[in-house]
This record gives structure tokens, sequence and C-alpha cells, in this order.
């Protein structure tokens, strides 16, 4: 039933003024119902949130205070793939302390950009300065190795 400014006279049996304010009684509880609702969170994809919880791991890695970087998202790739694209990129000497992955786990590759200077991103290769830095760190939150580049070289985002 539509209830109406008339109707809610008729049934008060007294003046307009109290029908309305009766009638913005209504709509104001309605209102207010409708606010109190909790908006939806995203849910994080399963497999990317294991490297999330990295993330504190990751931004650690890059040495600098939060203001000087920008977070801009996480991508899990094989071991295999991350094994390649630092053998490709580094083909002598990747960094001293590099180590593959152990068998089975999972890589996370998290993407900042700021200035980063040399020396300052662990476990990057030396002389490695530039824009953008991408952590590379193991599901049971280990860092394996970082890159600095001059830009991205691909986009990265915050969900699957």
């Amino acid at each position: 039933m539509i209830t109406t400014l008339r109707n809610i006279k008729q049934k008060l049996g007294h003046g307009p003024r109290k029908a309305l304010a009766c009638l913005l009684l209504v709509v104001s509880a309605g209102v207010g119902a409708q606010s109190c609702a909790h908006p939806v969170l995203p849910v994080l994809p399963v497999d990317l949130k294991n490297c999330f919880e990295d993330l504190p791991l990751a931004e650690g890695a890059l040495n600098a205070p939060k203001s000087s970087y920008e977070f801009k998202g996480v991508k899990l790739v094989t071991p295999k793939v991350m094994a390649d694209l630092v053998r490709r990129r580094f083909p002598k000497n990747p960094s001293a302390a590099y180590r593959p992955p152990r068998a089975g786990s999972e890589v996370c590759a998290f993407a900042f950009t700021g200035d980063f200077i040399d020396g300052q991103v662990a476990e990057a290769p030396q002389n490695a300065s530039g824009k953008a830095a991408i952590v590379l760190t193991t599901t049971d939150r280990q860092l394996l190795f970082s890159f600095v580049l001059a830009r991205l070289p691909e986009k990265f985002s915050h969900s699957a």
C-alpha cells in the first residue's frame, strides 16, 4: 500500500502539519536504515591473498619512506617464469644473494614507482637506479630478488 500525504491526514484526523511531520519521519527512517548498510568490500582473489600478506616484506626491501613511492600492484608468477626473467635481465650475475625459489613455492612480483637510487633496494643488482622497482617474494615470506628499472615493463594491478 502506497502511503500518501492525504492517506496519512485521513488516518490521523489532524492537520496537514502533523501529517507532513509523520511522513518526514517515515522517509527519514527509511533513508537512515539504508545509510546504516555496510558497503561490500572487495574480496581478494584466493591466489593473491598470500601475496598481499607479503606486501610489508616487499615494501621493506625498498628502504624508503612510504611517501616516496607508490604501490602499483602485484602479480603471481611461476618460479620458472621468475627464473627466466632474472636470467634474461641479468645473465652474468643477477645478485650475489640470488637464490631460486624452492620447488613448489609461489612467487609474487610487487611493482612500485618512485625514485630509487643505487644500493637502495634490497637484493637488486649493483648500479641499479631508476623510477620503478619490482620486488620478488615467495608466498612463504622470503625475499628473492629485486629489479630497479627506468619504468615498469607491464601493467600491474591490485587484483587478479
